[in-house]
């Protein structure tokens, strides 16, 4: 069997409404995850890298591009990734206007956030 480097969700299935994300991602701060606002413009890249936790992406606004491993997936608003440690992955961002996202990290390290589907 393949490794699973990665999960996506669906933010809204999960939650319901971006009022319960937010509650959602205030505990989070609470409980050691650090969570970061970020923007890339359109032509912008992130290159190659691993991490030796999960990193969780959750894409507001815009597309970003992934390529996980061997796999390129295009992540749209709404939509959670999770990235297993030590997967290497990039992050591109080909559409006008880029995309603004939330990176989430647990201070802790192997933490996932979600649960696999």
């Amino acid at each position: 069997m393949a490794t699973q480097y990665y999960d996506i969700q669906d933010s809204r299935r999960i939650f319901g409404s971006e009022v319960e994300l937010m509650k959602f991602l205030k505990s989070l701060l609470i409980k050691d995850y650090k969570i970061y606002e970020m923007q890339n413009e359109q032509g912008t890249m992130v290159p190659y890298h691993a991490h030796a936790f999960t990193e969780t992406i959750l894409v507001l606004e815009g597309m970003m591009r992934l390529i996980i491993e061997e796999d390129i997936i295009d992540v749209y608003p709404g939509q959670i990734v999770t990235i297993q440690p030590f997967a290497i992955h990039l992050a591109a961002f080909p559409q006008e206007g880029g995309a603004r996202f939330y990176l989430l990290f647990a201070e802790r390290g192997r933490q996932n956030l979600f649960p696999a589907k």
